[in-house]
């Protein structure tokens, strides 16, 4: 997506370093514009006029850089991607080099949901079970805004949501295929999920200890093991 651009992104991106740097791409141009955030190491802000030029022009996408953070997108980053309704892009670099653009939101092609590596927000548990939702069963879950560890912060995605995106419980034994399981793991609420398949197997994609890590594949594999760690059975209200 927007391979044209690849080159200059990445050396804008070690330029303005340690700041993030924000591109706004728009037919025919990728324009590098000011970050007007407070803490423009940390995050980053566009201008109104700014960034109203660029809907008038034709907005096509946003990109802004991580330094020193993995390309994966904070919770703000997702819930700016669903408000703008175009793909965004995140380059992650140190100063000295930076990697290929990281793409995400719906209009980003859905990767195959088997062997998918690991990013948490673009390919992670529910990410898996929210892209098997539209491909197969022609459902759209919320996005499920989130940071890395967010199980650890005091917030339950899960069991806060589960309601809101049209799901109810059920028991263990009305589960059928395409209902979801979620567990708990190492943490003070339900923190991993998948989608119950055919013959007791289940879709899902482990976690890893870091928020990117390309070696932590998603799977279908027997449920059995996950047995204990499962607490919550669901349905969605479409089922």
């Amino acid at each position: 997506m927007f391979d044209e651009y690849r080159d200059q992104l990445r050396r804008e991106a070690i330029a303005e370093f340690p700041n993030e740097a924000v591109w706004l791409i728009t037919p025919g141009e990728c324009r590098l514009v000011k970050n007007i955030a407070d803490d423009p190491a940390k995050t980053f802000r566009v201008d109104k006029r700014t960034m109203a030029a660029a809907h008038a022009r034709g907005l096509l996408a946003v990109v802004h850089s991580h330094p020193n953070f993995p390309a994966c997108p904070s919770a703000a980053d997702m819930q700016g991607q669903a408000s703008t309704g175009v793909p965004w892009g995140i380059v992650a670099t140190d100063g000295n080099t930076a990697q290929d653009v990281v793409w995400f939101g719906d209009a980003v092609e859905v990767p195959p949901l088997i062997g998918r590596g690991f990013r948490h927000g673009v390919t992670d548990c529910y990410a898996l079970i929210r892209d098997y939702y539209r491909l197969e069963l022609g459902i759209t879950l919320p996005i499920g805004a989130r940071s890395w560890e967010w199980w650890l912060s005091g917030e339950d995605l899960y069991t806060d949501n589960f309601g809101p995106a049209g799901f109810h419980r059920i028991e263990a034994h009305e589960a059928k295929p395409g209902d979801v399981w979620l567990a708990q793991i190492r943490s003070p609420v339900p923190n991993h999920g998948g989608v119950l398949l055919e013959n007791g197997l289940g879709l899902h994609h482990p976690c890893a200890r870091e928020p990117v890590d390309p070696s932590r594949l998603s799977m279908r594999e027997p449920l059995a093991r996950w047995q204990t760690f499962i607490t919550h059975w669901l349905r969605h209200e479409s089922r």
